[in-house]
């Protein structure tokens, strides 16, 4: 039973590790907890909105984050990810 929960846990991105990066970048927590659980809804891909989340983590802005992302991943998951911006009222 126990690896049938974590299987289910490890299929979406991680939307804990994406709001902890939010609110290091200096977002509140309630912006951060909105953007990090809309785009995982909207369907940004795991691999770019884990990575976002790992780079603020680290410390780089949400912005920089976003910059590399695009860079590394190809810019399809952004149009995703600024629809959740917008959803949530974050520019």
């Amino acid at each position: 039973m126990l690896g049938a929960g974590f299987m289910l846990t490890g299929c979406g991105p991680d939307v804990d590790a994406m709001k902890a990066g939010l609110v290091k970048a200096g977002m509140s927590a309630e912006k951060a907890s909105c953007l990090a659980e809309r785009a995982a809804d909207n369907g940004v891909a795991k691999g770019p909105y884990e990575y976002i989340a790992k780079l603020m983590e680290e410390g780089v802005s949400e912005k920089a984050a976003v910059n590399k992302a695009r860079r590394k991943y190809g810019a399809d998951f952004k149009t995703p990810y600024e629809d959740a911006k917008k959803s949530c009222d974050v520019m």
